[in-house]
């Protein structure tokens, strides 16, 4: 069965694209997705309306249809909520890792294995960096030297 729909395999990032990418573009088709369930539902109220005979305004049909669409996509989409939500992490770590080299070399350490170093040694150095300065002068809070 896996062989008729390779699709539906789990498979890793593969090594071309970015996450930045495959979250565009999995965030895209979720949108898709969503506004088409949108506009299959307006159809299906605005019909079923005509059935009995009922009339109903394009503008109600579609905020019915928004409503009805929004948990029944929650279901009938998991599997690409599952993908943009896989894509955000992967972006959100791209990015911690690339704050924490930044940091690491503002700092002047040459090496940056990992982003648990960084939270505690930016904290420590900020906290000090803005305390020493004024105490050593004697005039807290004074931005200038001797008066």
């Amino acid at each position: 069965m896996s062989d008729a729909n390779p699709s539906e395999e789990p498979t890793g990032p593969r090594p071309g694209t970015s996450p930045g990418r495959r979250l565009a573009r999995n965030l895209a088709l979720y949108t898709l997705a969503r506004l088409v369930s949108v506009a299959i539902l307006t159809a299906v109220i605005m019909a079923g309306a005509a059935v009995v005979s009922v009339e109903i305004p394009l503008v109600v049909a579609i905020l019915f249809a928004i409503v009805i669409a929004l948990p029944l996509s929650l279901t009938l989409f998991k599997g690409l909520r599952g993908k943009v939500n896989s894509d955000i992490a992967a972006v959100d770590e791209g990015r911690r890792r690339d704050k924490a080299q930044l940091r690491a070399r503002l700092r002047g350490d040459t090496e940056t294995e990992g982003p648990e170093d960084s939270p505690p040694a930016e904290t420590g150095t900020t906290a000090e960096g803005a305390s020493e300065p004024d105490t050593k002068r004697g005039e807290p809070g004074s931005s200038g030297g001797p008066a």
